[in-house]
């Protein structure tokens, strides 16, 4: 089975975004960045101790930004991901990244040809198959695996035929 296809460098962004909205450690620095808002709710505290008085306008001002940190902080987060993934990407020469690709099933795995070269994919070393609406991302660790827009597909048919093909060579090879 052969596919063609364009890749572009808002693919890699998205591949890149996917990792960090599903990677266990970035989950964890939001959690604890996002509860960070909580010492908006201390300093108050903290002020008023030393006062001597509790002061309940700068207590509710505080706890209207920690409210509204708690709730659009992932926003702001993602975004500032997404920025810096843009920089890293524009930096030097990414030629290499885009343009046509054609990727081939075959036995023994897959083959990944553009005019850059060749890249060859044992069945034993794909870790994970993903699928966003707009990609499926094939992984081979956590950072690195092969891109393809869901629109290399002629069809909805070819693509379930393709993630199909897929799972079984992965189940025979791998277990």
């Amino acid at each position: 089975m052969e596919y063609h296809y364009t890749l572009t460098k808002d693919d890699y962004v998205a591949f890149n975004m996917h990792h960090a909205q599903h990677s266990e450690r970035v989950q964890k620095v939001l959690r604890v960045q996002r509860w960070m808002s909580l010492i908006f709710l201390l300093i108050p505290l903290l002020v008023s101790w030393v006062e001597g008085e509790f002061l309940l306008g700068m207590f509710a001002a505080f706890a209207l930004l920690a409210v509204l940190w708690f709730l659009f902080y992932p926003k702001y987060f993602y975004g500032s991901i997404k920025k810096n993934i843009v920089k890293v990407i524009n930096e030097g020469d990414n030629s290499s990244l885009t343009g046509e690709y054609t990727m081939m099933v075959t036995e023994d795995g897959l083959v990944e040809k553009s005019s850059k070269g060749e890249v060859k994919t044992p069945w034993s070393s794909i870790t994970q198959i993903k699928e966003t609406d707009e990609h499926i991302f094939i992984l081979v660790n956590a950072m690195s695996g092969y891109v393809i827009p869901i629109s290399a597909f002629a069809d909805v048919k070819a693509l379930q035929q393709f993630k199909e093909t897929l799972n079984a060579a992965r189940a025979g090879k791998t277990g």
